[in-house]
């Protein structure tokens, strides 16, 4: 198997996991709270819920198909312009999550549960379906958009791997989701959301550099400078794992220094996730 093609699988894998985990762990909140709230109700609350999830479901395929159609008709400059906007899009929804990720660490979790109560107290049963139609359709758009931001790294894309590496990470998705409801000490909540964040930070570096590149090739920005260095001899780029790191991170064996300012921005706005967070009081 080449290089190339087991980065696709990969990242594929590691995005189709990361969106249906969280998709899966959502209608479970929305499940557990609203029956909790109206035990006599558990059928309908779950029907209503699962329909919402379909629904959800079937507007991140419509997404697909007018971006699949989108691109389609495209060519030249402009496929490459879709491209360079869809990885753009993929990057900043990466950091999105993480920093979402890193609030519900610290105790934000409660007002999905809340709202969810409310509406199966009240009977309201498709504001419960809403709840599960937005949550998914989100994901799934997200996923959506990852996917073909990272489709624009690459060539030769085939649809066989691209349905066979989602679904891979759709059932490491399940497992992860089973393992997590049923308590195991294998699988807990901060294990999943340091993995999840080292992958979505990972690949976002990645579609970051493939921006860079997009930007530089059709004459928008210049890279300012020829190479600073090449350790190509070291860790080449084109080949091997090298090409994996490249394809994966952004590494670059002989970096201008347009892609390493704006991989340094990136790391940077990264890490201000995992700043502490501001009281909000002024100083005496």
């Amino acid at each position: 198997m080449s290089t190339d093609l087991t980065l696709q699988i990969f990242e594929i894998a590691s995005v189709v996991w990361r969106e249906s985990f969280e998709a899966l762990l959502v209608v479970g909140i929305l499940l557990a709270w609203s029956t909790r709230a109206a035990p006599e109700a558990r059928g309908r609350a779950t029907s209503w819920i699962l329909a919402g999830a379909g629904a959800g479901l079937a507007l991140a395929l419509m997404l697909a198909l007018i971006m699949s159609r989108a691109a389609g008709v495209l060519e030249g400059d402009g496929e490459d312009i879709l491209q360079m906007i869809m990885a753009a899009l993929a990057a900043i929804l990466m950091l999105r999550m993480v920093f979402w990720m890193r609030s519900m660490d610290r105790g934000q979790t409660q007002d999905l549960a809340d709202r969810a109560v409310r509406h199966a107290e009240a009977g309201n049963w498709p504001g419960l379906a809403t709840l599960a139609a937005l949550a998914v359709a989100r994901e799934g758009a997200e996923t959506v958009v990852f996917l073909f931001g990272l489709m624009a790294s690459s060539q030769g894309w085939q649809a066989g791997f691209v349905v066979a590496s989602g679904l891979s990470g759709f059932v490491l998705a399940a497992i992860s989701f089973w393992a997590f409801k049923a308590g195991s000490k294998l699988v807990s909540r901060t294990v999943l959301s340091r993995v999840s964040e080292v992958l979505l930070l990972m690949l976002g570096s990645g579609l970051t550099m493939i921006v860079v590149d997009k930007v530089i090739s059709l004459g928008i920005f210049s890279p300012m400078t020829g190479p600073l260095w090449d350790s190509s001899g070291l860790l080449d780029d084109g080949s091997g794992f090298g090409a994996f790191l490249a394809g994966l991170v952004g590494y670059r064996a002989r970096p201008e220094l347009l892609p390493l300012l704006s991989l340094g921005f990136y790391w940077l706005i990264a890490s201000l996730a995992y700043a502490p967070p501001l009281t909000g009081k002024a100083p005496a």
